[in-house]
């Protein structure tokens, strides 16, 4: 075992120096990274794990006119740091102990060219899925974090990239993966998942990558090797109804590649019922005015729209995954007064909401229509 985390070891040091500009990053991060997720250790906690895996999979085809840039499967290592909870708080107890983690990923995309490599670090929450402490622990693995592409559309150079707009994107891992236990200190990983990369239309194209990937790998446990888990002390969660306001912004480029950002704005009000203590469910409504409509419409019409005419006002069902302050909200929309036909009648959102204090809520969701990203809402909010 000692000659095995010695080899561990080195190869890591081996990777770091072969991406020392992008492992810089990755321990400058986990630096930062590191006090928000230590509540989650004691004395008899692992102290951390290191994982090291390859991924493999494709391009998913996801419009007809993608298809000229896939060349072939896509590949490539990953590098994980991993903080392991053990119950010391209420929300390791409620998601049965999830691990946390940060991970640096570089996937080949098969076609340098065009599209290039594509680079990505995240922050991730492990879920887990079945009873902890087995020979077998199935995960859900959530991340969200930047991702970026050494190739992205250029006019002269590199016009047949059609997908992505921008060299820094925003990146979206999901991933389904089992552990199985080989020593107390060593595990084997494997799993497949999808991995988004898009910029949320801030500069056009923005079609976005879709990737899937299987992956297989080796993690080890440094410092001590046995994860005791402290007693359940959380109280159960009053089903009461909970409302927020929230007001968001955005940036959003129109379709032709290289014009202008027209500035998005909206109000929304959200009303959860309080299932139990992971669970909301609710429903809302919302108003955005968005300046690239007005935009549109002038290109397209000798006459001049009114703001009335530009407003679109919605109303949703909501659903929210919480875990503690954070929260992970899926909205589903039909506009009940739109003018305009573009984008259609239905809206979507994902991303995530944080809440500061007992009130304050800081906002962070992508705006959809099926399948086609909007724009991104940042934004400040009020729960009562």
């Amino acid at each position: 075992m000692l000659i095995f985390q010695n080899n561990f070891q080195h190869f890591i040091i081996f990777y770091m120096y072969s991406k020392r500009k992008y492992c810089c990053l990755f321990f400058i991060i986990v630096f930062f990274f590191s006090p928000f997720v230590s509540d989650g250790q004691n004395s008899s906690s692992p102290n951390f794990l290191i994982s090291e895996s390859g991924n493999f999979g494709f391009i998913i085809t996801h419009r007809n006119n993608i298809g000229n840039l896939i060349k072939g499967h896509i590949y490539g290592p990953e590098l994980s740091f991993i903080i392991p909870t053990n119950g010391s708080k209420p929300w390791h107890q409620i998601h049965k102990y999830p691990e946390i983690g940060l991970s640096f990923i570089h996937l080949y995309l098969s076609n340098p060219t065009q599209l290039g490599n594509l680079e990505a670090l995240y922050p991730y929450v492990n879920f887990r899925l079945n009873k902890l402490q087995g020979k077998l622990n199935l995960n859900f693995r959530v991340g969200v974090g930047l991702a970026f592409l050494t190739k992205s559309f250029d006019r002269i150079d590199n016009h047949q990239n059609n997908v992505i707009g921008s060299r820094l994107n925003g990146a979206v891992i999901l991933r389904f993966n089992a552990n199985i236990l080989l020593t107390k200190a060593l595990r084997m990983e494997t799993g497949m998942g999808l991995t988004h990369a898009s910029n949320g239309a801030i500069r056009t194209p923005n079609l976005g990558l879709n990737m899937a990937t299987v992956n297989l790998g080796l993690t080890y446990a440094f410092g001590n090797k046995e994860l005791n888990i402290e007693p359940h002390t959380f109280a159960p969660s009053y089903k009461k109804w909970q409302s927020s306001f929230i007001a968001v912004l955005g940036l959003k480029e129109l379709e032709t590649p290289g014009g202008n950002k027209y500035l998005a704005v909206g109000v929304q009000a959200n009303s959860y019922r309080i299932i139990n203590n992971k669970i909301n469910f609710g429903a809302g409504i919302e108003m955005a005015y968005n300046n690239a409509t007005k935009k549109m419409w002038l290109n397209t019409s000798i006459l001049n729209k009114s703001t009335a005419d530009i407003i679109q006002v919605g109303a949703k069902i909501c659903y929210s995954y919480n875990l503690t302050r954070l929260s992970m909200p899926i909205d589903f929309g039909v506009y009940v007064y739109k003018k305009q036909s573009y984008n259609g009648m239905f809206f979507h959102r994902i991303g995530l909401r944080y809440l500061l204090n007992q009130h304050l809520v800081i906002n962070a969701t992508l705006l959809t229509h099926w399948a086609k990203a909007d724009y991104f809402e940042w934004g400040l909010g009020y729960q009562f």
